[in-house]
């Protein structure tokens, strides 16, 4: 048996993306698409921990040197009392939209 070419990997792509939603579905899209990637030669990133698993935050500087992430750059230089009452404000709409996501961030924060 022949091996697919890249259209034939696209046909199947597209119609698995349009049929109902299942594991096997998910299953199988992931499989093509990563395919597709390897026939194209696209490469995965490299695995990252989640940002707010309970996996160690990794070296760098500390927050007073700010980063180069948006939310840093986005607090740098500003009064700190008044961003906290931001994130204050975050984390209260998270407990309620995201309560998993928010008892993580606290584990984290308790941990610290």
């Amino acid at each position: 048996m022949a091996a697919p070419n890249l259209k034939e990997i696209e046909w199947a792509i597209e119609e698995l993306e349009n049929q109902e939603s299942n594991e096997r579905r998910y299953t199988l899209l992931a499989a093509l698409y990563t395919c597709r990637n390897e026939m194209l030669g696209l490469t995965a990133p490299a695995a990252q921990a989640a940002a707010y698993s309970e996996a160690p935050a990794p070296d760098g500087p500390a927050l007073g040197q700010y980063g180069d992430s948006d939310f840093l750059q986005a607090v740098a230089g500003k009064d700190p009392a008044s961003a906290w009452a931001v994130i204050d404000e975050l984390m209260d709409t998270l407990r309620v939209v995201n309560q998993r996501t928010y008892e993580s961030v606290m584990r984290k924060l308790g941990k610290l």
